[in-house]
C-alpha cells in the first residue's frame, strides 16, 4: 500500500471502513486511499470487491504485562504479548495493518517491531493528542512519536483527538518534520467548522460518522494547508519522549557505564550540553537501560563491542540511538540496526 506524500494536486483521500459506504467508493474510487475491514473473512471478501483498492485490517494493541509478573526486559516480554495477540489475526489477504489502542507510545513502538517480525506488510499507525500542546496521553512530544515511527517502517501516522483545537497544534508541530503520511481520525462536524489541517492526506472516519457525509466536508473544506517539508539539514533524534534537532556534529560525553550506578551518573549528566554516550557491556546493562530510560531528556549515543547487545540496548530504548563508530560494527549489522530499530549513523 503506498499512500502519496501530500499530493497538491489531489484532494485527501477516505479508509473506507463501512460496508454501507462500498457504492460510494465504486461512485469515486479515486477518494479512498484503502479499506480497513473489520476481520479476515471481510478482509478476503472486500480485496475480491474493491480491487485494487489495499483492503487491510486494525491490530488492537494488548495492555502492557506487570513488570512485577514478568521482569525485565519488560518491551521484550511486551513484544512477545503483541506477536501472541497478533499472529492469529494476520491474514493472507491483508495489504496493510493498522495498529491502534497502544497504552504508551513506547508500547506501540514495540507493537510495530514486534508486527515487523511477524509481517513485511505496510503498517499504519495510531496516535491520541491528549491536549493543544501536541502531547500523547504518556506526555511524549507527537514529534517525537512521528519521527520515531517514520524510522522504524511506520507509513503512515493516524491523530486523533477530543477537540479539533489539538489536532490543529499536532499537525502544525509535525508537518514540517514528518517523512510519512499524515492522517487524521476526525469527526464530518469539525471539517464543516473548517478546523486548520496541515498536510493531511488520509481520513479516517469516526466511530459515530457517515463517510458521505465525510467525504462532503472534505471537498467544502477550505482550512488545509500544504507545509513545506524542508529541515533535512538536521537530525530529529527524540529520546523517546521528547524532539530534539541536532547536527552531525554534536558533542557526544566521554563513555557512561550503563551499569548499578547508572540513575546516579544520569543525574550528574543533566546540565551537561550534547548527547550522552551509554555503553552496554552485559546484559544488565540493557535492563539498567529500560529502567531508567526515562530519565534521559538528551539524544542518546548507544555502543558496545557485542553486536547482538547493541540489539538488545535499541529493543528496549523507545528513542532514536546515535551510532558514532565507537566499537565499530560490520557494515551490513548497521544497516539492518538502522533499518529495524532506526539507529542514526554519525
Amino acid at each position: 500500500m503506498e499512500i502519496p506524500l501530500c499530493p497538491t494536486e489531489h484532494k485527501p483521500q477516505i479508509l473506507l471502513t463501512d460496508p454501507a459506504a462500498l457504492p460510494l467508493y465504486r461512485e469515486h474510487p479515486d477518494r479512498f486511499a484503502g479499506a480497513i475491514a473489520p476481520d479476515g473473512e471481510t478482509c478476503t471478501a472486500w480485496a475480491e470487491q474493491l480491487d485494487p483498492l489495499p483492503v487491510g485490517l486494525t491490530l488492537q494493541c494488548p495492555p502492557i504485562p506487570d513488570v512485577e509478573d514478568c521482569g525485565r526486559p519488560l518491551t521484550v516480554h511486551y513484544m512477545r504479548r503483541c506477536k501472541q495477540a497478533f499472529r492469529p489475526l494476520l491474514h493472507d489477504d491483508a495489504a496493510f495493518y493498522c495498529l491502534r489502542g497502544a497504552p504508551t507510545f513506547a508500547a506501540l513502538r514495540a507493537a510495530v517491531l514486534a508486527l515487523g517480525d511477524l509481517s513485511g506488510r505496510t503498517v499504519i499507525a495510531e496516535l491520541v493528542v491528549e491536549d493543544d500542546e501536541g502531547r500523547l496521553s504518556d506526555g511524549t512530544d507527537v514529534r517525537a512519536a512521528v519521527g520515531v515511527l517514520q524510522r522504524i517502517g511506520v507509513t503512515t501516522v493516524i491523530l486523533s483527538a477530543h477537540d479539533p483545537a489539538s489536532i490543529t497544534e499536532a499537525l502544525d508541530m509535525t508537518a514540517p518534520y514528518a517523512r510519512l503520511s499524515l492522517g487524521v481520525c476526525v469527526h464530518s462536524a469539525w471539517l464543516r467548522a473548517q478546523t486548520q489541517l496541515y498536510n493531511t492526506e488520509i481520513f479516517l472516519p469516526t466511530e459515530h460518522d457517515d463517510i458521505a457525509r465525510l467525504l462532503e466536508a472534505i471537498d467544502a473544506h477550505q482550512g488545509g494547508t500544504v507545509v513545506a517539508r524542508d529541515h533535512d539539514d538536521f537530525i530529529l533524534a527524540p529520546d523517546g519522549k521528547n524532539a530534539h534537532f541536532i547536527d552531525p556534529t554534536i558533542d557526544i560525553s566521554d563513555e557512561i557505564e550503563c551499569g548499578p550506578r547508572l540513575e546516579e551518573a544520569l543525574i550528574q549528566a543533566e546540565d551537561d550540553a550534547g548527547a550522552l554516550k551509554l555503553v552496554l557491556e552485559t546484559e544488565d546493562d540493557v535492563i539498567a537501560l529500560e529502567e531508567y530510560w526515562y530519565m534521559i531528556s538528551r539524544p542518546l549515543c548507544l555502543c558496545a563491542e557485542s553486536a547482538e547487545l547493541l540489539e538488545q540496548g535499541l529493543r528496549v530504548y523507545p528513542g532514536l540511538a546515535l551510532y558514532d563508530g565507537t566499537w565499530e560494527q560490520p557494515d551490513e549489522v548497521v544497516h539492518y540496526l538502522e533499518q529495524k530499530y532506526g539507529l542514526i549513523r554519525l
